[in-house]
């Protein structure tokens, strides 16, 4: 590993940094001779972000989540030649766009001639972006180059000076078609692989692009076939997420974690039952955190991620197993839902699973993902992530209240209020709930897209937890802030009651210490609503686990 600091030509671009370094030159005395150079922040400081070393010995890969060996493209605007590893800052994305991407069925042309303003304006600023023909003729190559640069050059005109500053080399396009440029991103390019392009997240990982099909660019003209039109803008999203996930990363390597994997990324088709141990008694009681990691990724790494993902979002599980034989039950952990045709990663808070487990050794799960009638074959990698946070308790005991059902006339009927004992030597006590709505199997799908709310009542308090965003035709396209799998290949922009396509479901958490009789009897009772009502017809089900957490 060596480190590369900001290039001088990627500190060139920075227009904050060049704001800055113009007043401290004013604030120079005009007297004094010092020969010590001002240095500017680099552009990691200046947005704020860490910054990681550059790899210069990463052999170059050909496939998803491979490293990236520094590359080079020559700029169509007369600044000489882009190079990945003389730009690098330590803390950019870097994403790869062909030109050769129809705006629609109906409509071929170039997606490139979509507003790169747009782009633009959704894009975090620690990303590069690389427009570079491709599948053109040699005649026609550069008037599409022409084209590009002068919607870039217009994009530029109409940002503030410090703006166009920043974005002015992170805009490039290619003076020549990828099948000429002769590096390892050629060979991509010409791949299934990159079949949309491709980035480079700021872990210098070759990573897929997905669908660029933009909910607010919907054609009532198609008929036939995929309605929503593509958009330069759209490929925002991964840069978003590859911010999203660099987050997450250092929030997991802060911590310092026993990690126990119980999948090793084989390809499997709809569930694994597996085994794995974990630490003695002894240690477990030294946890006061429990993570489920879980990477999903296409079988086949010779080809790009439409088609070859998982096509659907499904319903996907943690169950433990507990008991043996006519005794023997599943116990839901954690929940998730599967991505339309694209890899994606889970890290989900589990903490109420370490009730179950305070005994430690052996234990029994089952991952699963698809139903029998349509697998999905999937490479999975499985992690329990095991560490201490600091809460100065753990969960000891976690009492199982209410599930869910089918959302109809009789669903309230069906869940009477129950008697709850909670120990006496408890520090805490939390209400847990996994909640999400279903509704395929009807016609109106409203568990799905309904707003469905769930009304706990402990010791006479009420807590309610509803869905608005299940009406919001982009909640789920918001979310890749926080981790939604993004340019997925279906409708994955429409939020969900309690869930998005390629997201996993946090659970639903709320103390109600002061609600409960410690050493006696607590009531507990649950109702379901929809907008508003009571449900009265056949409006899905509802997938519910939910639990009393006790803490010790």
């Amino acid at each position: 590993m060596s480190r590369f600091t900001a290039s001088a030509g990627a500190r060139a671009v920075l227009g904050a940094a060049l704001v800055l370094l113009a007043a401290c030159d004013g604030a120079t005395d005009a007297t004094d001779d010092s020969d010590t150079d001002v240095v500017p922040p680099s552009p990691c400081e200046v947005l704020g972000l860490p910054e990681v070393a550059f790899d210069a010995e990463a052999t170059a890969g050909t496939h998803r989540r491979e490293m990236a060996a520094d590359f080079a493209i020559p700029r169509a605007d007369g600044n000489g030649t882009w190079s990945y590893a003389e730009s690098w800052t330590g803390c950019d994305s870097v994403i790869v766009l062909p030109h050769d991407i129809a705006i629609s069925g109906l409509n071929r042309g170039s997606w490139w001639s979509t507003s790169v303003a747009d782009l633009v304006a959704k894009s975090p600023k620690n990303v590069v972006y690389i427009f570079i023909p491709r599948r053109s003729d040699v005649a026609s190559t550069p008037g599409i180059i022409a084209d590009m640069q002068a919607n870039v050059d217009q994009a530029l005109a109409g940002l503030s000076d410090e703006d166009a500053a920043w974005w002015k080399d992170r805009l490039i396009v290619a003076n020549d078609r990828a099948y000429d440029i002769g590096n390892w991103a050629t060979d991509i390019l010409r791949s299934d692989v990159g079949s949309s392009g491709f980035g480079i997240d700021r872990f210098q990982r070759i990573r897929g692009l997905g669908s660029f099909a933009d909910v607010t660019a919907y054609d009532p003209n198609i008929t036939a076939g995929w309605p929503w039109e593509q958009r330069l803008s759209s490929a925002a999203h991964e840069a978003i997420y590859f911010n999203f996930e660099a987050e997450r990363q250092a929030r997991l390597d802060a911590v310092d974690a026993t990690i126990i994997e119980g999948l090793d990324g084989s390809v499997i088709e709809q569930f694994e039952d597996f085994d794995l141990t974990l630490p003695d008694a002894g240690t477990m009681a030294g946890f006061d955190t429990l993570e489920f990691d879980v990477l999903m990724e296409c079988p086949d790494p010779e080809k790009g991620e439409q088609g070859n993902c998982g096509a659907w979002d499904y319903l996907a599980h943690v169950w433990l197993y507990q008991g043996e034989g006519e005794d023997e039950r599943r116990i839901e952990l954690a929940r998730f839902i599967t991505t339309y045709h694209r890899e994606s990663r889970w890290v989900v808070d589990a903490s109420q699973s370490l009730a179950f487990l305070q005994d430690g050794g052996p234990i029994r799960l089952r991952y699963e993902w698809a139903p029998s009638w349509n697998t999905q074959p999937t490479g999975v990698t499985f992690k329990v992530r095991l560490s201490n946070q600091g809460k100065g308790m753990r969960p000891t005991q976690a009492i199982p209240l209410y599930t869910g059902g089918a959302l109809n006339q009789a669903y309230n009927e069906d869940r009477e209020p129950m008697d709850v004992d909670l120990p006496s030597g408890a520090k805490k006590v939390e209400l847990w709930a996994i909640i999400t709505g279903h509704g395929a199997e009807t016609n109106l799908q409203c568990a799905e897209f309904c707003n469905h709310g769930h009304r706990f009542t402990v010791g006479g308090t009420e807590y309610f937890k509803d869905h608005p965003e299940a009406d919001e035709q982009q909640a789920c396209e918001l979310d890749v802030i926080n981790g939604t799998v993004p340019n997925q290949g279906g409708t994955w922009w429409f939020g969900r009651g309690g869930w998005c396509p390629g997201r996993e479901v946090h659970p639903w958490i709320s103390d109600v210490t002061a609600d409960v009789t410690l050493g006696g009897s607590t009531t507990v009772d649950y109702e379901a609503t929809v907008n508003g009502s009571a449900p009265n017809a056949n409006l899905g089900n509802i997938r519910l686990s939910s639990w009393l957490v006790v803490y010790e």
